[in-house]
C-alpha cells in the first residue's frame, strides 16, 4: 500500500513539474509577431488587448482600429496605465517601426504582462491592413 501511495505522488508531482515547464516554453514574452501573424493572433486571442504606444498626434494621424492610446513616451503615465493593467490579459502593441514598441515591450513585461509587438510597427500595418484614418 505505502508503494502505491508513493509510486501516485511521484506521478503526481511528475505531472504538476510537467504541467509547468511546458506552460513556461510555450508561453514566452515578449513576443515580435510579423503583421500576418499578429493580425490573425490578435483576432483570435479573446484575452487581446490592443495598445497604440506612440503620441497622441501619430494616433489621431491613423491608428489600428480598437486600438487604445498609451504613449510610452509620457513615462509617468505609461508606468501608471501598465500598472493598472490586468496580467490576465495579452497586451497587443505597436508603435511606428517598432523601437518605440520594443521599450514598452520590456516594461511591460519586467511587470509581468503578456504583450506581443508588432514587427515593423504601423508602417507594416499599413502595408497590409486598412487603417482607421
Amino acid at each position: 500500500m505505502k508503494k502505491l501511495f508513493h509510486t501516485a505522488s511521484a506521478l503526481a508531482l511528475f505531472c504538476i513539474f510537467c504541467s509547468c515547464t511546458s506552460q513556461t516554453q510555450t508561453e514566452q514574452f515578449p513576443m515580435v509577431l510579423p503583421v500576418e501573424q499578429y493580425a490573425q493572433t490578435l483576432e483570435s486571442d479573446t484575452t487581446a488587448y490592443l495598445l497604440d504606444v506612440r503620441t497622441p498626434e501619430e494616433y489621431n494621424e491613423g491608428h489600428i482600429e480598437g486600438a487604445r492610446l498609451l504613449n510610452v513616451m509620457d513615462e509617468e503615465t505609461f508606468l501608471a496605465g501598465i500598472d493598472s493593467l490586468s496580467p490576465e490579459r495579452t497586451y497587443y502593441i505597436y508603435c511606428r517601426s517598432g523601437r518605440r514598441s520594443q521599450k514598452a515591450s520590456n516594461l511591460m513585461t519586467e511587470r509581468g504582462l503578456k504583450v506581443v509587438d508588432l514587427q515593423g510597427g504601423y508602417n507594416a500595418w499599413k502595408e497590409n491592413y486598412n487603417s482607421q484614418e
